[in-house]
């Protein structure tokens, strides 16, 4: 049959066609734009010797239910590139500036290039660096970082969440802005999961690959690298059993305490790098004590408390895990940690609160947190918030479980509240 093509016909399939093209990359680019919406971290694969780490987004496939709450947590959010919605502070005149004195002081812009700090002595511009990284997940506050060739440095002013405001980056003068501090792989080992050190010359701060940066605690920070493990079974969709990844259930109580130790303890601790520690290894800890509650911050020694808490030392094979899951967001959810502690401690067991009769069962089984592991504040991380505030430190609960003069006075306020 022969086919008759007209040229009104080719206009027609010409518009046609044309009308066509732009659907499909309009629902291209619409579903890649909800495809990236949805994505939450670049695909990073980095070989390690017989392995390579692929990425918790890799994870995602067979373990998506576990992935989508991992991606809430204070550990996935620890550190991350800078933008918009990463950075907590905010760029809108009259909260973007920190002011040192009357003259001093740092000012806080979004501009096209990118966010920047700029600061001024007696009113006058001096310099300005770009936000490039961001560190803390903002449960207490961020930090950022800036890159000058390959080498990473902290800008001088941080946010405070407690206060919702900008303040001076803890440890750093109150009268000057310093752009000056160099950040090292101490840092970014736990703040991070993977970084390439290009240059570790010990007079000079250390140099690192910007493309090879595994931001935040991901998955293979704490079960390796998933390389082989997710070869394996995309080869092997059935299988049920294999060994290229960690599980924490195979490991020792001492293997599974140092994989939280090594971030969380003190940061004087005499450890090896946290970069170079695999989930699995051991620390040798100083057994000698000292002043544990000094130390009670986020970069202080959760894991030194614990260790000196009647419940730890009492209890076989207490971890980190008996109490916090890893894989979920639980801070401050101090119903949910009350209830680990009725695992052990119970009316029917008779080691149950002795103030039970006054204040009542229930009262206390909803929270028993606050008194045995009270809130307290930081020496370490100290901000001031501007000129003419004091000082303000970061309040942080201890993991010190013990009974504490002040609890009384929590028991009877406890009681007003319950009653009033």
């Amino acid at each position: 049959m022969q086919t008759i093509y007209n040229k009104s016909q080719h206009r027609f399939y010409s518009r046609y066609f044309v009308i066509f093209t732009i659907i499909i990359f309009f629902v291209s680019v619409v579903s890649s734009c909800l495809f990236n919406q949805e994505k939450t971290e670049k695909d990073i694969v980095i070989q390690r010797a017989d392995n390579s780490l692929v990425g918790s987004g890799a994870c995602k496939n067979c373990h998506a239910d576990i992935y989508k709450i991992f991606l809430l947590t204070s550990h996935k959010s620890t550190s991350k590139p800078a933008s918009k919605d990463n950075i907590m502070g905010s760029f809108e005149e009259g909260k973007n500036n920190y002011a040192y004195n009357y003259f001093d002081g740092v000012v806080m812009r979004d501009l096209d290039s990118g966010f920047y700090q700029v600061s001024y002595i007696n009113r006058a511009f001096v310099q300005a660096y770009r936000f490039d990284m961001v560190i803390g997940s903002g449960t207490r506050g961020q930090t950022y970082l800036y890159w000058k060739n390959n080498q990473l440095f902290q800008l001088p002013i941080s946010y405070y969440t407690q206060a919702d405001s900008w303040s001076n980056s803890p440890g750093y003068s109150d009268y000057i802005a310093n752009f000056g501090r160099s950040i090292n792989s101490a840092c970014l080992g736990c703040h991070s999961s993977y970084v390439d050190i290009l240059s570790n010359h010990i007079q000079q701060a250390q140099q690192f690959d910007k493309d090879r940066i595994v931001f935040g605690v991901n998955c293979e920070k704490c079960h390796g690298a998933g390389g082989n493990h997710v070869d394996h079974f995309t080869l092997h969709p059935g299988a049920t059993r294999e060994n290229f990844i960690v599980n924490a259930n195979n490991l020792s109580q001492h293997q599974q305490l140092d994989a939280c130790a090594i971030c969380h303890s003190s940061s004087s601790a005499d450890f090896k790098p946290a970069l170079d520690f695999e989930t699995g290894d051991t620390l040798i800890h100083n057994t000698s004590k000292t002043n544990l509650q000094a130390k009670v911050d986020v970069h202080g020694n959760q894991y030194g408390l614990l260790a000196e808490s009647a419940c730890f030392i009492n209890a076989s094979m207490m971890t980190c895990t008996t109490c916090h899951n890893p894989h979920e967001e639980q801070s401050g959810n101090v119903s949910l940690f009350s209830q680990k502690c009725m695992q052990c401690h119970s009316v029917e067991k008779n080691n149950f609160c002795t103030l039970s009769e006054k204040v009542g069962i229930a009262t206390l089984q909803e929270n028993c947190i606050d008194c045995h592991m009270p809130k307290k504040e930081s020496q370490i991380l100290n901000v001031k918030l501007n000129k003419e505030h004091e000082n303000s430190p970061a309040v942080i609960r201890s993991h010190l479980i013990a009974v504490y003069p002040e609890t009384p006075i929590k028991i009877s306020q406890i009681y007003v509240r319950e009653r009033s």
